[in-house]
C-alpha cells in the first residue's frame, strides 16, 4: 500500500468519526432542549412544589403578567390586611380567644390553598404559600408584642414560639431550596431580635441569623439573601444604637456598649468569611468584593456611632482589636483565600484602625512621628502582598496626613525631617520593585518625590536660624544632584535645580534685606561653589555625549565603506 493511500484512508477515517460525533452532540442538544421544556411541568408534579421559587415570564403579554402575578400579589396582600383587621376586631372586643381561633383557622386555610392549588395555579400557590407564613409570623407575633392585652405575658416563652415558627419555615426552605422563603425566615428573625428588647437576647438571635445566613451562601450560593440580610440587620442595629441614648448608660461600670461592639464586629467576623468562598459562575469577585466593602462601610457607620455617643474618650481598645484582627485576617487571605483584592482591603482597614490607635494614645501633634513610620511599614506590607492598591491607598493617605500635620502644627523637628525620610526611602523602594508591585507607570513615585521636594526644605527652614536657611537650601541641590550620579536618575537633576532656582530667590529677595553681611556672603560664595559645580557636570556630560555621537557616526561611515568595496 502506498504512503498517499493510507493516509486517505486514515483521513476518511478520521472524517467518519467527527461527522458521527457531530451527529451525537446535534441528538445531545435537542434532548437538553426537551427537558428544559418539560421541566416545570415535571417540578409542578411535585410533592412539594409550592415551595420552589417561581420566576414570571418576562416575554409574557402584559395583560396576562397583570392578571396572573399582578392580582396574585395585590389578592394576598389584601387577604392579609382582611385577617389582620378581624384579629384586631376581636382581640380589642376583649375576646382574645376568638381572635386566637381566627388566626390559626387563616393560617391553616391559607397553607391549604397553596398545597392543593399548587398544580392548577402555580404562582398563585407560590404567592398563598409566602402569605402563610408572612400570616403566621404575625399571629405569634401579636401573641405577646404590640398589644396591651397579651395572651402570653412571658417574653422569653413568645420569643420561643416566634423562633420556632422561623425555624419550620427555615427548614422548608432549605429543603426545597427556597431563597425567598429563606429571605423572609432571616427578615423575620432579626425583626424578632429587635422587639425583644433585651440586650443579649437581641444579639443572640441576631449572630445565630447571621451564622444560618452565611450557611446558605455556602451551601446554596444565596448571594442575594446574604446581601438583603447583611443590610437589613446592620440597619436594626443602627435602629438599636439610636434607639438606646447614653443616659440609659447606668454607670461606667456598664458592660452593654461593650457587648454592643463585640456583637458588631462578631457579625462582620462572619460576613468576612465569605472570602475563603471558592469562585464559581454565580459568584464573581465583584460580588465577593462588594460584600466586604458593604459590611466594612455599615459596620465603619455603626463604630463610629458607637465611639462618637458612648466612648468618646476611650475608645482605643476597640480600635487596636480592630487592627489586630484586619492584619491577621489579611495574612490568613493571602496563604488561603483565592480572591485578589480580599488581603488588601483588610490590611487597609487593619492599618486605619491602627492609626485612629495611635491619634488616641498619642493625640495630635506627637502621634505623627508614628504615623508617618507607619506609612513606610504599610509600603514593606504592600511588597509582600504584591498589591498596587495599598500602595496607592498608602500614597494618597501619607500626602493627606503631610497636610494635616502641617496646618495643625509643623513645628516638630524630628517629624519634620521624618517626613522626607520616610518620601525617599518610598520612592526608592517603589522604584526598585516597580515590577513586584504591578507599578505601570511613575505617578505614585512621583507623588512620594513631590512630598521629598517640599518637606526637605521646610525641614531645614523650621530648624536652623534664618540666616543658615539658604546655604542648608543649597547643600541639599546638592544632595540631589549626588542621588542623580549614584542612582543615575533625571529626577533627581530636575529637583536639584529646581531647588537651587528657589534657594536662589530666597537669597535675593529674604536675605539681602535680613541677614549680616558675613553670612550674606558666605550664601553667596556656597551659591556660586554649587552652580559652578553643576554647570562642569553637564559640560562634562555634553562633551562626552559629543564623543559618543562622533564614534557611533565614523563607526556608521567605516561600514558603509566596507559594504561598498564588498
Amino acid at each position: 500500500m502506498k504512503p498517499d493511500d493510507l493516509n486517505n484512508e486514515y483521513f476518511e477515517i478520521i472524517n467518519s468519526r467527527l461527522n458521527s460525533l457531530e451527529k451525537r452532540i446535534e441528538l445531545l442538544e435537542s434532548n437538553k432542549e426537551k427537558i428544559i421544556q418539560t421541566q416545570p411541568s415535571n417540578i409542578l408534579e411535585t410533592e412539594d412544589s409550592e415551595f420552589v421559587d417561581i420566576k414570571f415570564s418576562i416575554s409574557a403579554p402584559f395583560e396576562t403578567k397583570l392578571g396572573e402575578y399582578g392580582l396574585a400579589w395585590l389578592g394576598n396582600i389584601v387577604l392579609f390586611f382582611a385577617i389582620v383587621f378581624l384579629w384586631q376586631y376581636f382581640n380589642d372586643s376583649g375576646k382574645p380567644l376568638i381572635s386566637l381561633i381566627v388566626g390559626g383557622i387563616s393560617i391553616i386555610g391559607v397553607f391549604l390553598f397553596s398545597y392543593f392549588s399548587r398544580k392548577s395555579y402555580t404562582y398563585l400557590s407560590f404567592i398563598f404559600n409566602i402569605f402563610g407564613f408572612i400570616i403566621l409570623f404575625f399571629v405569634i407575633l401579636r401573641l405577646h408584642f404590640f398589644s396591651n392585652k397579651p395572651i402570653i405575658s412571658n417574653l422569653y416563652i413568645a420569643t420561643f414560639l416566634i423562633l420556632v415558627a422561623i425555624g419550620t419555615q427555615l427548614f422548608f426552605a432549605f429543603k426545597r431550596h427556597s431563597q425567598i422563603l429563606a429571605g423572609l425566615a432571616f427578615t423575620f428573625a432579626i425583626f424578632t431580635a429587635f422587639v425583644c428588647d433585651q440586650t443579649q437576647l437581641f444579639f443572640l438571635i441576631s449572630i445565630a441569623t447571621t451564622g444560618l445566613v452565611f450557611y446558605s451562601f455556602w451551601k446554596y450560593n444565596w448571594w442575594r439573601t446574604l446581601t438583603f440580610t447583611l443590610i437589613i440587620t446592620y440597619i436594626i442595629y443602627l435602629i438599636w444604637l439610636l434607639k438606646n441614648p447614653v443616659s440609659l448608660v447606668k454607670s461606667s461600670n456598664d458592660l452593654t456598649y461593650y457587648f454592643a461592639f463585640f456583637y458588631f464586629s462578631l457579625t462582620t467576623i462572619i460576613y468576612s468569611l465569605v472570602a475563603f468562598k471558592k469562585p464559581n459562575v454565580e459568584h464573581t469577585e465583584r460580588s465577593i468584593i462588594s460584600t466586604i466593602l458593604i459590611s466594612g462601610i455599615v459596620y465603619s457607620i455603626l463604630l463610629l456611632v458607637l465611639v462618637l455617643s458612648h466612648y468618646p474618650n476611650s475608645f482605643v481598645p476597640f480600635f487596636i482589636a480592630i487592627s489586630i484582627y484586619g492584619i491577621v485576617y489579611s495574612i490568613l487571605l493571602k496563604f488561603y483565600s483565592l480572591w485578589k483584592y480580599a488581603p488588601a482591603l483588610f490590611a487597609l482597614y487593619g492599618f486605619v484602625a491602627m492609626s485612629v490607635a495611635i491619634y488616641g494614645v498619642c493625640h495630635f501633634p506627637d502621634s505623627f512621628l508614628l504615623l508617618t513610620y507607619q506609612s513606610f511599614l504599610v509600603l514593606a506590607l504592600a511588597l509582600w502582598y504584591r498589591s498596587h492598591i495599598i500602595t496607592l491607598m498608602n500614597t494618597f493617605l501619607l500626602v493627606f496626613l503631610v497636610l494635616i500635620y502641617y496646618k495643625i502644627s509643623g513645628s516638630i523637628q524630628v517629624v519634620n525631617f521624618s517626613i522626607p525620610i520616610v518620601a525617599f526611602l518610598s520612592a526608592r523602594i517603589i522604584n526598585w520593585k516597580k515590577e513586584r508591585l504591578n507599578i505601570k507607570t511613575d505617578f505614585i513615585r512621583n507623588m512620594y518625590l513631590f512630598v521629598l521636594f517640599f518637606t526637605l526644605p521646610y525641614a531645614a527652614y523650621k530648624s536652623l536660624p534664618g540666616q543658615y536657611i539658604t546655604v542648608s537650601w543649597l547643600i541639599i541641590s546638592g544632595i540631589y544632584f549626588g542621588l542623580s550620579i549614584i542612582f543615575k536618575n533625571i529626577k533627581y537633576r530636575w529637583m536639584a535645580m529646581s531647588n537651587l532656582l528657589v534657594s536662589a530667590i530666597y537669597l535675593f529677595l529674604v536675605d539681602m534685606a535680613k541677614i549680616e553681611i558675613i553670612y550674606r556672603i558666605l550664601a553667596f560664595l556656597v551659591f556660586a561653589v554649587v552652580s559652578i559645580f553643576i554647570s562642569t557636570y553637564y559640560v562634562k556630560k555634553l562633551k562626552r555625549k559629543d564623543a559618543d555621537n562622533s564614534i557611533e557616526k565614523t563607526d556608521d561611515s567605516n561600514n558603509l565603506i566596507n559594504d561598498g568595496k564588498e
